[in-house]
């Protein structure tokens, strides 16, 4: 008996410890700047006691060290020792501590031009741009000279120099004082998306069997534990439901995150499949937050329309200028839970989900407009702590439904001078910047582009789009390393597990997408297929519906997918969407016209215009895509020529071929009355490689729109002694399946098609003097 009972005692204990490890939890270990809050008591009992690997960089009791600049991230091991009634379990933790920031010598400061309107004083940027001694640039605080007043009350032009903060060098700023500002109005986007079922994909692609997969996930959510956190801060009912885990868990600071994206997921897959069972869920989940959104009123101590998974006192320690982790942007998680409202309104037709979010608006404005600009700045400027969302991109959306101008004027209080400055100024700035942190930030400046005018919201979008795009990516089309943009071009030297960040290339698409309703040109969508090919669509676990998704696509050499299901992290939360949106940038219309961006087999329906249209790929062949049109109506239809191609594209109408092809902006334009038509497209595919553009020996390959990976154990970089041509020669395509290739007996597929085992997306070619 008495044995059985020390068992049983035993058994207790050890699961204690293994709860109170899980439990444990210290926040966003992968940038860490700050000391570690080391718990010492577990949640169910058990002591625990800390070990660090680098006491240099974090001491036993939590103490970081930053390194200095030059030396690199560090990456350090803390175990936590848990104890029981006797016994003893581990958990370690992989913490990466960011090395300090460079202490550069400001050489250059970029001059101004500013524009007013006659008698109005000047509103001068508390930042200007600076060139660094690395030949880098950033912004810096500056103090501005007095303005004054008769020099703004006649058209001309007067200079005003400032203060640099760090510097002896000055400032300027020339001033234009004009009769009136240029007028500004809303901005009609040239081409649309189509909506709701319109397109659907096709059940034998890849990209349907990934939106079945989160389809059959999302209906298995219980949606009582998506409410917990809320409900426990309304002091509601829980109706026996589990807590959330990982940054969800209820001694998380993000709590409510998740159930924002979920609250996005569902609108958009109801708004994709018109699923009853989907509606039903939505339903459920808006009434529930609308319950907790009274209850906290009605409690006391909550401003009018406040709603979220924890209280309003993150909200009042940013103000505060408290740092991370002891608040973890308030703001991020609210755009989460505003945006997912608006999903659940626009694409589900919950109007008691827009009640809602007009609530919080106000609440939002309420708070806001009372604090000084400066404020302002110094709150978005916090790391992490500060960091927004998409706050004006939710406020503008809020403002163009309701006409609410107040949300307009909160909108613009998310303006980030250290961001927007230097774009609008076409100055990349963005090296070591926090990337997710930023992109929401600009997609919100386009939308205030297009619901209220002023040309230069859309400037810092499109030229922040083209420093990405251009020099900021990896092969993949994902950006950031350990979440942080690197210097421009600067590839090579930061191939880690840490690279492309999920949610940065959830966002990048969704910046493109809306990019190219203003400007439909094929440079936008030759990005978001590379990106959506081989990022996106490489994120999902495709052997479980568990909703598990990467927060880093790791490109170091011999790198392995790790698929977040229960960590809930930033990337989870948008890996709940992702899936749901493969339909969105295939087709886009004007009046009459139809752009066909992404060969994805699909069917679209095109109502105002009686067309309907049915895209459908060779299984054997990437190479041959063939349209089958039913109409009556004079259409144009043009086709991306994707930068892919190696050869010109051959086009066939009811199998004769086209001799002379029409062009416009890299699109093949076709124009007639569509009956009963038959379109066949030859898109030639050759296997291409791609350079490093920080080291030319460092190559990836690719065929057609993927990526290719190597499957291979080894944890170097896989060496070839072949000349760029030799290699692509030696490469062999398996006939049976036009995606799978060998090179010297190592298989190589495209990124999506790999789960569990190891792979390289770089490699090396040996120099030519080597081979010589």
């Amino acid at each position: 008996m008495e044995l059985g009972q020390n068992a049983a005692r035993s058994a207790r204990a050890k699961e204690i410890t293994e709860l109170d490890g899980n439990a444990i939890y210290l926040g966003n270990l992968n940038t860490v700047e700050t000391d570690l809050n080391l718990p010492l008591q577990g949640n169910y009992g058990s002591t625990i006691q800390w070990e660090s690997k680098e006491t240099l960089f974090i001491s036993h009791t939590g103490k970081v060290t930053r390194p200095a600049f030059g030396v690199g991230n560090r990456k350090v091991a803390l175990v936590a020792t848990l104890t029981y009634e006797g016994e003893v379990a581990r958990k370690t933790f992989k913490v990466t501590v960011l090395q300090e920031e460079h202490k550069a010598k400001i050489v250059a400061v970029n001059p101004l031009t500013v524009c007013t309107i006659v008698g109005e004083q000047p509103e001068l940027p508390t930042v200007v741009i600076v060139k660094n001694d690395t030949g880098g640039y950033t912004v810096s605080q500056v103090s501005w000279d007095r303005v004054k007043e008769e020099d703004y009350q006649q058209t001309g032009t007067f200079s005003i120099h400032g203060k640099v903060d760090g510097s002896p060098l000055k400032a300027l700023a020339t001033i234009q004082v004009v009769d009136e500002a240029e007028a500004t109005a809303p901005f009609t986007k040239r081409v649309q998306e189509f909506k709701g079922q319109n397109v659907r994909l096709d059940k034998e692609s890849e990209f349907a069997a990934a939106m079945d997969r989160l389809l059959q996930y999302v209906r298995s959510v219980d949606d009582d534990q998506m409410l917990y956190n809320f409900r426990v801060t309304a002091a509601c009912d829980t109706k026996g439901s589990q807590p959330m885990t990982g940054w969800d868990a209820p001694e998380c600071n993000l709590k409510g995150h998740t159930t924002g994206h979920y609250l996005s997921s569902l609108a958009l897959a109801y708004h994709a499949t018109a699923d009853s069972g989907l509606l039903g869920k939505i339903q459920y989940m808006v009434a529930e937050l609308g319950k907790c959104q009274t209850a906290l009123f009605e409690q006391g101590g909550y401003g009018r329309g406040f709603l979220s998974a924890y209280s309003e006192e993150q909200f009042d320690l940013l103000e505060q200028y408290t740092t991370y982790p002891e608040i973890w942007a308030p703001y991020y998680t609210l755009h989460k839970i505003m945006a997912g409202l608006l999903d659940c309104y626009q694409l589900a037709g919950q109007q008691e989900a827009l009640d809602i979010c007009d609530k919080l608006g106000h609440w939002l404005h309420n708070r806001l407009s009372r604090l000084p600009r400066e404020q302002l700045n110094n709150m978005w400027s916090m790391y992490i702590a500060g960091e927004f969302g998409g706050m004006n991109e939710v406020l503008a959306k809020l403002y163009a439904i309701t006409g609410n101008e107040n949300y307009l004027i909160t909108a613009k209080y998310f303006d980030n001078e250290k961001l927007f400055l230097p774009m609008k100024e076409n100055v990349d700035t963005l090296g070591n910047m926090h990337a997710n942190q930023h992109i929401p930030q600009v997609i919100g400046a386009l939308k205030l582009f297009e619901v209220a005018g002023n040309k230069d919201y859309f400037e810092i979008a499109e030229n922040f789009w083209t420093m990405v795009t251009q020099s900021h990516i990896y092969a993949i089309g994902g950006t950031g390393e350990t979440e942080m943009f690197r210097e421009p071009d600067a590839i090579a030297g930061f191939l880690s597990d840490k690279t492309a960040e999920t949610c940065a290339s959830y966002n990048m698409l969704k910046l493109t997408k809306e990019l190219f309703q203003f400007n439909p040109h094929k440079t936008y969508m030759d990005y978001y297929e590379k990106a959506l090919y081989n990022h996106i669509l490489a994120s999902e676990n495709s052997q479980k519906a568990e909703g598990g998704s990467t927060y880093f696509m790791p490109l170091a050499p011999g790198s392995v997918k790790k698929f977040d299901t229960h960590e809930n992290t930033c990337c989870h939360g948008t890996g709940l969407e992702n899936h749901f949106k493969y339909q969105e940038a295939i087709y886009f219309h004007d009046e009459d016209r139809l752009y066909v961006n992404l060969y994805i087999p699909s069917q679209l329906d095109w109502n105002e215009q009686g067309l309907s249209l049915m895209q459908k790929r060779d299984q054997g062949s990437l190479e041959t895509v063939r349209f089958y049109i039913e109409g009556g109506n004079e259409t144009t239809l043009l086709f991306r020529i994707p930068g892919w191609v190696s050869e010109p594209v051959q086009v066939k109408i009811n199998g004769e071929p086209l001799r002379e092809l029409e062009y416009e902006h890299g699109y093949v334009k076709l124009r007639k009355v569509w009956e009963m038509d038959e379109i066949e497209l030859t898109l030639s595919c050759s296997l291409r490689l791609e350079s490093a553009p920080d080291d030319h020996n460092l190559k990836s390959l690719a065929y057609g729109p993927y990526v290719l990976a190597a499957l291979s154990e080894e944890r170097d970089y896989i060496s070839w002694a072949y000349s760029e041509q030799q290699l692509l020669e030696q490469i062999i395509q398996q006939k049976d399946n036009p995606l799978t290739f060998v090179l010297d007996e190592l298989k190589l597929v495209p990124l999506y098609q790999i789960q569990d085992e190891r792979y390289h997306v770089y490699f090396k070619l040996k120099p030519a003097d080597y081979l010589s």
